[in-house]
């Protein structure tokens, strides 16, 4: 019995439960009504017309913000790890990697 607490077999009975309560209540939803010269799914901003289309919105100003966002999370749990015990990795290995995420961020934000 231990097997059925092993996390892929829980996932796995989870997720084919899930799928087979949802197929069972699909019929009893209710249908979507569309109500003809009804607004109600066209796009909305607020009170003017937006012409119906896709939006390509850019990120390329949020991936430097989500690296720098990362690295750092990532160099603070490296230091404060290290700082349980700085000698058993060397000095030297932690001013580098502290020296390595300065040329990073440098580097990121340098136009």
């Amino acid at each position: 019995m231990d097997i059925l607490l092993f996390p892929p077999v829980v996932f796995i009975i989870s997720l084919l439960f899930s799928l087979a309560l949802a197929e069972f209540l699909t019929p009893l939803a209710a249908a979507p009504k569309r109500v003809p010269g009804s607004a109600k799914h066209n796009a909305y901003g607020c009170g003017e017309d937006v012409p119906e289309g896709k939006v390509d919105p850019d990120y390329h100003g949020f991936f430097p913000f989500a690296i720098f966002f990362t690295l750092l999370h990532v160099a603070g749990l490296m230091l404060a790890t290290w700082s349980f015990n700085p000698l058993s990795a060397g000095l030297g290995l932690v001013f580098g990697y502290v020296a390595a995420v300065a040329i990073i961020l440098a580097i990121l934000f340098v136009d």
